[in-house]
């Protein structure tokens, strides 16, 4: 027998019938509202237990389990996080807070800007503490600071302008933001993290297969996913190109802080610190320096696409909707990984057909035509291109009967 989802009133209209025909049919010793009544309250006394015996089948399994805390008989828990913890993923990652370096205008030498002085940003409104103190020497100072606030809307880019709070008197009161030592990175979010449990649960570690790394690799927060290849240089050496998620890294390209960070994850538990992870004779750190050299940023494609005779609607309207599936179709390439890679659904292709199709269904919604669709890369027309190792790749310019498309 199939589980199905029983309604409460599904269970009244069963009941009251049965008990219509058992009672009033042939003793008729009970009256019609008692007979409804005791109806409503069995059903409800049916139906509750029903569904939280569904709802806890549903708490076996990773990809259907709650993210949200319960209270069961005074121990209170979140299923898929129990899980995750089960698999070996551990807890979902916390954010954390921006960290950087200011540059700050000198006025008066050897006076020092002291630990805990606080600078605001106008672009974020958060509050930024100073994390160490800096005696202020030459024209300009390099200060750093860390955001009172964690998760990526914390972050400041290169040059932006940031303030003290309380003016200091040797040094101007504005400064500029030098560069960025950690970016600020929101909590991990549901959707990241039973992606974590559910890759966990049906790829268990192996020792050091290819798919090992990838599932290490998102113990290191702000990974979107990870490509591990089989080195070059020597037959020890493995290769981890790293996408970075769209919310800290607009075009998925992270630092070298991320990369590092990988690169520990690979080699370190996160929980213990025991280098119980890659194999002792896989090299991810040639310099053994701890900049991991092995784990690099993926590299971005632009393809330039350009849809030529649309007839029977606003080439502005056609635009609108087509860009919106090029860019979800193009933002599905990824290389191919033979062992880690659907070989049944291979998506490290850009083909000149695909987007055909994707226009021709476009076209069909709102009543167009359209004549060709060409891909260029570099300015080079293409038919297809093939994806190469840690490549990825993004829409640059539509042209919609000659001219660009602009939102």
């Amino acid at each position: 027998m199939a589980y199905e989802n029983k309604t409460v009133d599904y269970v009244y209209n069963l009941l009251i019938q049965s008990f219509q025909e058992k009672f009033n049919n042939r003793l008729r010793l009970l009256p019609k509202s008692f007979i409804v009544i005791l109806a409503k309250v069995c059903a409800a006394v049916f139906v509750v237990p029903y569904k939280l015996a569904g709802w806890f089948y549903l708490q076996l399994f990773p990809d259907t389990a709650s993210f949200d805390s319960v209270n069961v008989l005074g121990h209170e828990l979140r299923p898929l996080v129990k899980l995750g913890n089960l698999f070996g993923v551990g807890e979902p990652t916390s954010g954390q807070a921006w960290e950087g370096i200011v540059k700050v205008t000198v006025v008066r030498e050897g006076e020092p800007i002291m630990l805990g002085t606080q600078l605001k940003s106008d672009i974020t409104g958060f509050v930024y503490v100073v994390s160490s103190t800096v005696t202020t020497e030459g024209q300009t100072v390099d200060v750093p600071v860390y955001c009172s606030e964690s998760g990526a809307v914390g972050n400041l880019a290169d040059g932006d302008p940031i303030k003290f709070v309380s003016p200091l008197g040797f040094v101007e009161q504005e400064a500029e933001v030098d560069s960025t030592t950690k970016a600020g990175i929101d909590d991990e979010t549901e959707a990241h993290y039973r992606t974590r449990v559910v890759n966990r649960y049906s790829n268990q570690p192996q020792g050091g297969a290819l798919s090992d790394y990838r599932i290490w690799s998102f113990d290191a927060p702000g990974v979107l996913q990870t490509y591990p290849y089989n080195g070059e240089n020597s037959p020890g050496d493995v290769e981890i190109y790293v996408a970075g998620t769209t919310d800290v890294y607009p075009n998925r390209v992270p630092g070298r802080e991320l990369c590092v960070a990988v690169g520990e994850a690979c080699t370190y538990d996160p929980e213990t610190g025991a280098a119980n992870r890659r194999p002792l004779t896989a090299i991810l750190d040639p310099n053994n320096d701890g900049t991991y050299l092995n784990v690099k940023p993926v590299s971005i494609v632009t393809v330039d696409v350009a849809v030529t005779g649309v007839t029977g609607v606003d080439p502005s309207d056609f635009g609108r909707e087509f860009k919106s599936v090029v860019e979800t179709y193009l933002l599905g390439r990824e290389p191919y990984i033979r062992g880690l890679s659907d070989d049944n659904n291979r998506t490290n292709y850009v083909q000149t057909n695909a987007l055909i199709a994707l226009a021709n269904s476009v076209a069909t919604g709102l009543k167009a035509q359209f004549g060709t669709v060409e891909i260029s890369i570099n300015e080079e027309t293409v038919a297809n291109y093939t994806l190469d190792k840690g490549e990825l790749c993004d829409l640059g310019s539509l042209y919609v009967n000659g001219v660009e498309y602009e939102e």
